[in-house]
């Protein structure tokens, strides 16, 4: 099983070691990480609801501290909070990185056509009802929601579907490379999508992934206040580009 926590080390050492952190800002629907250049990156705040009080329970203090002490802290920090605020801090990292706006071309990247099948892990609701007109059906997997049974899912994902979308809060909830193992030998358009995607190829290599959508902010003063203020996903793209990437 492929390490994705090593690998994103690897990947972002060196420019997490040229970069400080300024802010780290934990919402109740999403986390941004502003770096001192003025760089800022989102993540899903994936909270843990067996607990009556989750916290940020980090003793370390990162705020204006190098990316990479908390890059590192992958290795050390295994609950979903302190692994949204990593991926926050990578998506900032990643806002130099040249990308492109989305150009409305998933469906047809998927190759979905009439009377196919998607196979879904996260359940994209706008996605769901762009897809029931296009008489495509839908098989999800949420956990979150309580949606779907992992057994039939799978099964189905590896004899049936003509293509799958994977959430990127796989990415936080450390169940990415259980996914990638469950379909390794899967031949058919896959797709990571999210303002949680981390939108860098060499992440996905020797993976079926060939699709990345995510989110870059254009306005951080905007973002930040959504955050702070406990809006969800319509707010925050009002002030950020959905950007994608074939790989």
């Amino acid at each position: 099983m492929i390490n994705f926590d090593d690998r994103l080390i690897e990947i972002f050492a060196t420019k997490a070691k040229d970069n400080y952190v300024d802010t780290i800002n934990i919402g109740l629907g999403y986390t941004a990480v502003v770096l001192k250049n003025g760089a800022c990156g989102v993540s899903c705040t994936l909270l843990d609801t067996k607990k009556s009080c989750t916290v940020y329970n980090v003793r370390e203090d990162f705020e204006n501290k190098s990316c990479y002490d908390l890059l590192c802290s992958l290795e050390k920090y295994k609950d979903p909070v302190s692994r949204t605020v990593v991926i926050a801090m990578i998506n900032a990292l990643t806002q130099s990185d040249v990308l492109e706006n989305d150009p409305g071309s998933l469906f047809e990247d998927l190759q979905l056509n009439k009377g196919d099948s998607l196979a879904m892990i996260g359940y994209f609701k706008p996605i769901v009802e762009q897809l029931k007109m296009k008489e495509v059906s839908i098989k999800a997997y949420d956990i979150g929601k309580e949606i779907g049974d992992e057994d039939s899912f799978y099964e189905f994902v590896n004899t049936e579907s003509s293509a799958l979308i994977i959430t990127a809060t796989s990415l936080i909830n450390n169940t990415f490379a259980q996914i990638i193992q469950k379909i390794e030998t899967y031949r058919k358009p896959v797709a990571v999508l999210g303002p949680s995607t981390i939108m860098n190829k060499s992440l996905y290599k020797g993976t079926p992934v060939k699709i990345l959508g995510g989110t870059s902010v254009s306005n951080v003063n905007g973002v930040l206040k959504a955050i702070r203020t406990g809006k969800g996903t319509p707010m925050i793209h009002k002030f950020s580009s959905k950007v994608y990437k074939i790989i």
